[in-house]
């Protein structure tokens, strides 16, 4: 919890542990260097809470977060990936995300709450078909 706070990324449904998210996290040395999330609905999910050390950033280990991500989610049945992102359209286009409407994304994923009150509306929202 505490590295999503570093990076200011939101915590507070975790918190109450309302998300239902399955958080996976890349080690150095036992050192947690980096998390993601994963928030099932149906065969829908939510990336999410993808945050890297500054220190362990620009080594790879993002990408091998939303690799690792992308590959439980796809073993789950899952069918499409979505996220949210304020900042790193950039990065997740470099990994297979498109941007999206907001309007069409589908209703299972507008209802969460990272969707519907904790990302400003003016968050990228982004999708991978699996």
């Amino acid at each position: 919890m505490e590295l999503l706070k570093e990076v200011e990324l939101p915590t507070e449904d975790l918190v109450e542990g309302r998300s239902g998210a399955i958080f996976y996290g890349i080690f150095e040395d036992h050192t947690l260097c980096g998390v993601v999330a994963i928030e099932p609905h149906g065969n829908l999910a939510l990336l999410r809470s993808l945050a890297v050390k500054t220190q362990h950033q620009r080594n790879g280990f993002g990408q091998a977060l939303v690799a690792h991500a992308v590959e439980v989610a796809q073993r789950s049945g899952v069918h499409g990936l979505y996220l949210l992102t304020t900042s790193s359209s950039h990065f997740f286009q470099g990994v297979g995300f498109s941007m999206v409407a907001r309007e069409d994304v589908p209703l299972l994923i507008r209802e969460t709450s990272q969707f519907s009150t904790l990302c400003p509306a003016t968050c990228a929202v982004m999708r991978k078909e699996l």
